[in-house]
């Protein structure tokens, strides 16, 4: 790694300007040309978190360039979020709808033409369907169309476009009703971080919502970041819970740091003893 070189804006992240920055990154904000993969429970907000995100992005950074790729919501569909959240009628959409009847659709090609014009975050509603897409489009296999997709992606993180950004793409993956990860090996091993958003209470739709980190190689897991979709205009994260939160975890880690050294000093006074 010593000889790799790469350039110091590489590493400049993109700020969303709330507490969610803390959660994304040890270093704050969204990195450049990774892949964050979005889970979570039915009816939690995926869309709306994810729609906020871009929206926030693009107030900080004016100059960026994101786009939502909407495999799942027509325009009407996205006309009932934009009324409770007038912000999201200003990003970029790409509406995934195939013309199968007819033999014209053409996915695929149509998205890697969008993309290669260079963009900073790309959002991806759903990966999942998505890929069912492309694979009645092209008549293949479910593991034939994510490697296509994926070799798409990592061609994007990797700046291999019109404007050598290094792409980050925020994707949406569909779990099972037990609240797991729908997906390959290949899939899951080729993010960056797994974010899911859950309810405290599964069965309860109106049970508090949180999101946390069970993969990150970014940041850390386990953190909780508590949320609520408010009527504002603008979802409304709990900055005092989290900190909260994060000095227990503190206070925990520290204690954990005492008892071990503790325990160290115990093992060398008896190894000297004997």
């Amino acid at each position: 790694m010593r000889d790799v070189k790469f350039n110091p804006s590489l590493f400049q992240n993109y700020m969303t300007g709330s507490v969610l920055d803390e959660l994304l990154c040890t270093l704050n904000g969204l990195p450049k040309g990774v892949n964050y993969m979005v889970i979570g429970d039915p009816g939690v907000g995926k869309t709306t978190v994810i729609l906020d995100m871009l929206s926030n992005l693009k107030r900080e950074q004016p100059e960026m360039k994101c786009l939502f790729v909407s495999a799942e919501m027509n325009e009407i569909d996205l006309a009932i979020y934009v009324q409770r959240y007038p912000k999201f009628q200003d990003i970029d959409i790409l509406f995934v709808e195939p013309d199968y009847q007819n033999g014209e659709a053409n996915t695929l090609e149509t998205l890697d033409s969008i993309l290669v014009d260079g963009w900073d975050v790309v959002a991806i509603d759903s990966f999942i369907e998505l890929q069912g897409i492309i694979k009645e489009e092209r008549n293949i296999t479910n593991k034939k169309t994510e490697s296509l997709l994926l070799q798409m992606i990592k061609q994007q993180n990797k700046g291999d476009n019109l404007c050598g950004k290094n792409t980050t793409f925020l994707t949406i993956q569909q779990v099972t009703k037990t609240g797991n990860f729908v997906g390959s090996n290949r899939l899951k091993h080729s993010i960056t971080a797994m974010m899911e958003l859950r309810l405290e209470n599964p069965k309860n739709i109106y049970s508090n919502r949180y999101i946390v980190f069970s993969k990150h190689r970014r940041g850390d897991v386990g953190v909780r970041l508590y949320y609520d979709l408010s009527t504002t205009g603008d979802v409304f994260y709990d900055q005092n819970r989290f900190n909260q939160d994060k000095q227990i975890r503190k206070l925990q880690s520290e204690a954990s740091r005492s008892m071990r050294d503790y325990a160290d000093k115990f093992d060398l006074l008896f190894d000297t003893e004997t």
